[in-house]
């Protein structure tokens, strides 16, 4: 039984990979923030089984090691959520300079959010074809300020 492995899709735009990895890195500041709690609850339940001071012997031991491996956690953290800020603060002006609402909802919810095609044009009420033509258009232009875009709906001008 083989398993065929896909190969990266070959895109022109430089502001995608940017804006997949708010997801990722969102999904590492919760995956801290939950090893956070664990370590917490940790420290809790060795003060309740204590019954004196840690002893000695120069290895960290209960509550040493508890308050080490909290402020291990707390540091990376910390460099988790800077990052974080940093990466969503410049998709944030990738997304804001996209002139259309419907592309820069399209794009949120593709490559942000990572909903699945199939998410997307329900959300969007989009038909295939128009799911296709806007993902090449969106992979195929240098970033996302340079994507053309086909309104389904445009005003007449007098």
């Amino acid at each position: 039984m083989s398993q065929t492995v896909e190969q990266p899709k070959k895109i022109k735009n430089k502001d995608i990979p940017l804006l997949s990895r708010v997801r990722f890195i969102m999904q590492e500041v919760c995956r801290t923030e939950k090893r956070r709690e664990w370590q917490q609850d940790r420290m809790f339940s060795i003060t309740q089984k204590l019954t004196g001071m840690p002893g000695g012997g120069g290895v960290p031991k209960g509550l040493d090691s508890a308050f080490a491996a909290l402020e291990e956690i707390d540091d990376a953290h910390k460099q988790n959520v800077i990052e974080y800020c940093r990466e969503l603060k410049a998709a944030e002006r990738i997304v804001n300079s996209i002139p259309s609402l419907t592309m820069r909802t399209f794009v949120v919810l593709f490559y942000v959010d990572g909903l699945t095609k199939r998410q997307v044009m329900e959300e969007l009420n989009m038909p295939e074809w128009g799911f296709r033509r806007a993902r090449e258009s969106i992979e195929q232009a240098a970033d996302m300020a340079h994507v053309v875009w086909r309104e389904r709906y445009y005003l007449e001008q007098n």
